[in-house]
């Protein structure tokens, strides 16, 4: 999933919007994810079974919306900035097929040590306006020249 290149967040400050980025993964996208990390969990593939857990169908699995706030950091890190924390906190479930969005904002920017610490705060965002993900986030990067 290569993003474009999203900021330059040597131009941002706090409270700064970040881009936007959609997605709707679908079973086949899961099925790809699962089988690469190694577990096979029932309700993130098949319909009865999460059901039968009392979900609506298949969920997306936690591991797989971090692969993708991991890669909107690193989109946002390019090109010499270093992730340095991403915590999560994942409060809904998404299904498959459903549409949400990773946005997010510049919280606090501090020079620390020849870098500039960058603090976000993201989320993933459904398509109903529910927050299913909130997620804090800090970015090292270089000193501007």
């Amino acid at each position: 999933m290569p993003l474009p290149r999203l900021v330059d967040l040597g131009e941002l400050g706090e409270g700064t919007p970040l881009p936007e980025h959609s997605l709707a993964p679908d079973i086949m996208d899961v099925a790809k994810f699962i089988g690469a990390a190694g577990f096979a969990i029932p309700i993130f593939l098949d319909p009865v079974a999460a059901r039968a857990t009392g979900l609506e169908r298949p969920l997306i699995p936690a591991e797989y919306k971090s692969a993708y706030l991991l890669a909107y950091l690193r989109q946002l890190a390019k090109p010499n900035g270093r992730i340095v924390r991403l915590q999560s906190g994942f409060r809904r479930p998404d299904y498959h097929g459903n549409r949400f969005t990773i946005g997010g904002q510049v919280t606090r920017v501090e020079p620390v040590e020849g870098v500039r610490e960058i603090h976000l705060e993201l989320w993933i965002e459904q398509a109903s306006g529910d927050r299913s993900v909130r997620s804090s986030a800090v970015i090292l990067l270089p000193e501007r020249a």
